[in-house]
């Protein structure tokens, strides 16, 4: 077989790294696409996953996984990409995906200090180590439930180091002022959903459009899409996957 034809796999990776601002570890789960391997001079866009443990492997997965390993390698090599999973803190997922706020679920929040353990130990490293296109057009975020929320406030408030993002099923009930922001940076950002995994999620969803609208977001930086069936769980989220990253991968 050539080299030309030879199908490329992608290959994960698995370490650990010292989050300065929360004081704790973290496992990383880092995904090398197979164009990453087939095309050695290149470099790639890097996705940053939420709840890393949970969209490759059914042995760490809370339910069924996202299976991106499988995913990634059925996509086209033009929008294979880097994903960096980030594992949730479990029992600490509550405080770190959410903003500093007293919540009755939640006595205090500490996901401004996550995201920047993202922007200030993670990205350096990936970007050190890594053949990755480290500026903020190639840097895309996302995240599902509480991930969704965290990635929406990443990207809205630090457009300039996440120039892309990936919203799904966002849990903004927590924290509805998360939608209240002036942004001086427009990521692209593509948002879904469905009528039956929640109550409010239709509506919310089209305050989620209004909200990035009125900030002065070009149309064209918005996709929100509401399903009409699905559920709020990993199935339903890795079955969009390839739809959102399509959509964010494009023009680039």
């Amino acid at each position: 077989m050539s080299k030309a034809s030879k199908k490329y796999r992608s290959n994960l990776y698995v370490q650990d790294i010292y989050m300065s601002s929360l004081k704790r570890n973290r496992t990383i789960r880092i995904l090398l696409p197979g164009a990453y391997f087939r095309f050695p001079e290149r470099r790639f866009p890097v996705l940053y996953m939420l709840d890393g443990q949970n969209i490759f492997d059914s042995s760490t997965s809370f339910a069924t996984p996202w299976n991106l390993q499988v995913r990634m390698d059925k996509l086209p090599y033009k929008e294979h990409c880097i994903i960096v999973g980030i594992d949730n803190g479990g029992n600490l997922r509550g405080s770190e995906y959410l903003l500093p706020h007293h919540h009755k679920l939640f006595h205090h929040g500490e996901g401004n200090k996550f995201v920047d353990f993202i922007i200030k130990d993670l990205k350096p490293k990936v970007d050190d180590h890594i053949r990755t296109l480290p500026d903020h057009n190639n840097t895309i975020i996302a995240g599902s439930s509480m991930g969704g929320l965290l990635a929406f406030y990443a990207a809205t408030r630090h457009g300039d180091i996440f120039g892309k993002a990936g919203i799904l099923s966002p849990a903004f009930w927590l924290y509805p002022s998360v939608m209240h922001f002036k942004s001086k940076v427009f990521s692209k950002i593509y948002v879904i959903g469905s009528k039956t995994e929640s109550k409010g999620m239709e509506k919310t969803l089209s305050k989620t459009y209004h909200s990035l609208h009125n900030s002065g977001y070009p149309e064209e930086n918005i996709r929100i899409i509401i399903k009409d069936r699905g559920k709020h769980n990993e199935k339903f989220w890795g079955a969009q996957f390839k739809h959102m990253i399509k959509w964010l991968m494009a023009n680039k």
